[in-house]
């Protein structure tokens, strides 16, 4: 896996992978991630991965950050009690 490129981001710290038949993407929100593969047959390139990021995508994946914080911090409460 290589760094193909950074993709600037107000929300997101993006960063695009090479593998050989695919683009590994991770996106970032504080302490979360998500990582999507994309087939080369899909997104050629950076910038084909920067359209498949629209304003759509990214902010469902927004709303799925908030609700993977949440559950984390409802399981710590659970867990961890002081």
């Amino acid at each position: 896996m290589r760094v193909l490129g950074t993709i600037p981001h107000p929300r997101f710290k993006i960063v695009a992978y090479t593998l050989e038949n695919q683009f590994y993407v991770e996106i970032e929100a504080g302490p979360m991630k998500q990582c999507h593969k994309l087939h080369k047959e899909q997104a050629k390139n950076l910038e084909g991965i920067r359209q498949w990021l629209d304003e759509t995508f990214l902010d469902e994946t927004y709303q799925l950050f908030e609700r993977m914080y949440t559950a984390s911090q409802d399981s710590v409460k659970r867990h961890f009690k002081d």
